[in-house]
């Protein structure tokens, strides 16, 4: 079917796919084991990204995860984007930043001397290095989108006139000038006007006198 979730999945710009799954590596990658421990008398444990003493670090990880998954996967199904203060991609990558953080933050505790008591043997599970895939691939897909961003807003087209138009021609000739153009129009105007006035009234005091001159012959 067109619109089925797999075409839709498919349709998703290469940003959103790297973002959806890095997230999801991330979010599987906290259920698996993240550290390993063995202590002189041979007893050890296997505590996940939600277990053991750095169980907050893994919470935070996983809730970041779930974050990023979640935005794509309201585009998946037409669903309206929550308002957040931070641009889609910026989002991605202060998520992903947080992740790594309380990952490289985690394997610092872990593996410091005062970490655990007669511990012989550390070792880092899987959990780990699937959590630190995941949140790269989400950092990386959110400094893609903001390259190709900043590439987009910085290209600006312009437009160039059909017409020519001699622009130094037309900002230095004075305004006075245009004034004093329609200034002597106006007196041509005015002068004909008056000409035509006293052509008039010259025509009409003839005949006024000529009708008289009639009336006294008769």
């Amino acid at each position: 079917m067109p619109n089925s979730f797999k075409n839709r999945l498919m349709k998703l710009p290469i940003v959103s796919k790297l973002v959806i799954v890095g997230s999801f590596v991330s979010i599987v990658g906290v259920f698996l084991p993240w550290y390993n421990d063995v202590d002189k008398y041979g007893i050890g444990g296997i505590f996940s990204g939600i277990s053991g003493p750095l169980y907050l670090a893994g919470t935070i990880v996983l809730l970041s995860g779930i974050a990023s998954f979640s935005m794509i996967a309201y585009r998946i199904f037409d669903k309206p984007i929550p308002k957040i203060p931070l641009k889609e991609n910026q989002f991605y990558a202060f998520s992903s930043s947080v992740s790594l953080t309380m990952l490289v933050l985690s394997i610092s505790v872990f593996f410091h001397s005062g970490f655990g008591v007669s511990l012989i043997d550390k070792n880092l599970g899987i959990g780990v290095y699937l959590g630190l895939f995941g949140s790269g691939i989400v950092m990386l897909a959110a400094i893609m989108s903001m390259r190709n961003r900043n590439v987009s807003f910085e290209v600006e087209g312009s437009l160039e006139p059909l017409i020519e138009v001699n622009d130094e021609h037309r900002e230095t000739k004075p305004l006075d000038l245009r004034t004093e153009d329609v200034g002597e129009e106006a007196m041509k105007v005015k002068s004909a006007v008056q000409d035509s006035i006293e052509e008039f009234t010259s025509h009409a005091e003839r005949d006024s006198i000529q009708s008289v001159d009639t009336k006294d012959i008769q």
